[in-house]
């Protein structure tokens, strides 16, 4: 019973750790405070800036744990999603610093 237990505790863990990807987490309407909106849905993302609309797809980067790469107009960048925001980053080792970068939940 014990042994039944702890496969199931584990399980649990288990579907909880590949459930919250990056790529998950980051579903949803964002909008930085420039107006422009990424919208993330699935694998597919669409950015809207000033009228124009972009699409695109979002992974979970293998290589940099917490990231998604996204591929947009044959560019390639990262997003760094937080609890309350996420941030696109050029480089997976750069750091958010400017408030275009920073996306916050649009809610619904």
């Amino acid at each position: 019973m014990k042994k039944i237990l702890v496969l199931i505790s584990i399980l649990s863990v288990l579907l909880v750790a590949c459930s919250s990807s990056p790529t998950k987490k980051a579903e949803g309407k964002w909008q930085n405070e420039n107006g422009d909106i990424i919208t993330i849905k699935g694998e597919s993302l669409k950015v809207t800036t000033d009228g124009d609309t972009a699409e695109g797809s979002i992974k979970d980067d293998k290589d940099h744990k917490g990231l998604a790469k996204i591929n947009l107009g044959g560019s390639t960048g990262y997003l760094k999603v937080g609890k309350k925001a996420i941030y696109a980053l050029e480089k997976p080792d750069e750091k958010p610093d400017d408030s275009e970068r920073k996306f916050e939940k649009i809610k619904q």
